[in-house]
């Protein structure tokens, strides 16, 4: 199925009914699972899947893997809700009303994003067209597991931390503290998209690199900003078990994703732009770091947030 003739809107209703309908089984397997499982874990991990499985299937019938895009932002909000509801009632103590806003900016921000910049199904995420270029026979498989089942179930870890900290109903001061560090995330990233917006409306030539603002101290703020949202999450985590147990796994997963595959893929597209291998030198890759050496330039990178 062909929906490259549709326009925006049209192409994001069909966003909203399948997210839906992927919502809905969510929860009816969450309700469900809550009756003969007392595994809030396993049951969202159940759902999750189901759900992942529905997109990646529509997504199949309609050759876009995009469609899964948003997963990523929207889903573990949709299950912070429904946990939060069924395990506290309608009377939610100040630590869960701290998560729900934490993880809500941070989702509103990200999927927000994601709709002011997609243009709609007659594109596809460059990421997955380079991994069917590479090996077309192989791409129904690298579609279901490297597109979609390895990123839902690095989400899903970090759910875990989430659905931990639910389950207590007061706060301290390194709560806190956590919850400093996640709102960070938010705010991060919407400074770092705002320069990256302004810069590209300057300078219209995608064949230059941006060194202004925050890209200046770090090559992928945006997903410096991602980092440090599960890690304020496993911080407000450990304020409640002050041991630093196997929980502490789950946000290293998410960091090794970014630097071992997401980073790597965004680079190779990118070195051979005029100045990036400069641009390389100079700025720090992940974590913020004052840059080797400024030199102004009005080059622009292409990164997804």
């Amino acid at each position: 199925m062909n929906l490259n003739s549709l326009n925006k809107k049209q192409s994001g209703l069909i966003f909203l009914i399948v997210y839906g309908f992927s919502m809905l089984l969510g929860a009816v397997v969450a309700f469900l699972g809550s009756r003969y499982t007392s595994n809030p874990i396993l049951t969202i991990l159940i759902a999750d899947v189901m759900m992942t499985l529905v997109v990646f299937i529509i997504g199949s019938i309609i050759r876009n893997a995009s469609l899964y895009d948003p997963y990523w932002s929207v889903i573990p909000l949709f299950f912070l809700i429904i946990y939060t509801i069924s395990f506290n009632g309608f009377m939610l103590p100040s630590n869960s009303i701290f998560m729900i806003i934490v993880v809500g900016l941070w989702s509103i921000r990200l999927t927000y994003n994601w709709w002011k910049n997609w243009t709609g199904f007659a594109e596809q995420d460059w990421r997955y067209d380079m991994l069917k270029e590479k090996s077309p026979k192989l791409y129904p498989i690298t579609n279901l597991f490297g597109i979609h089942l390895i990123p839902t179930i690095v989400v899903f870890l970090q759910m875990i931390n989430m659905v931990e900290v639910i389950r207590y109903s007061t706060t301290n001061f390194i709560f806190y503290i956590g919850v400093f560090i996640a709102l960070l995330s938010p705010i991060f990233q919407h400074f770092a998209d705002k320069q990256m917006y302004e810069f590209r409306q300057n300078n219209k030539s995608k064949e230059k690199v941006i060194n202004v603002g925050l890209w200046r101290f770090t090559r992928h703020p945006n997903y410096f900003g991602e980092i440090i949202l599960w890690v304020g999450i496993y911080v407000m985590y450990f304020s409640y078990v002050k041991v630093i147990d196997i929980n502490i796994i789950y946000p290293i997963s998410m960091i090794l994703l970014f630097v071992f595959i997401s980073i790597p893929m965004m680079e190779n597209k990118l070195i051979d732009r005029p100045g990036y291998k400069e641009y390389k030198k100079q700025v720090s890759m992940l974590i913020p770091f004052f840059p080797k050496k400024i030199e102004e330039s009005s080059e622009v990178i292409e990164e997804k947030a």
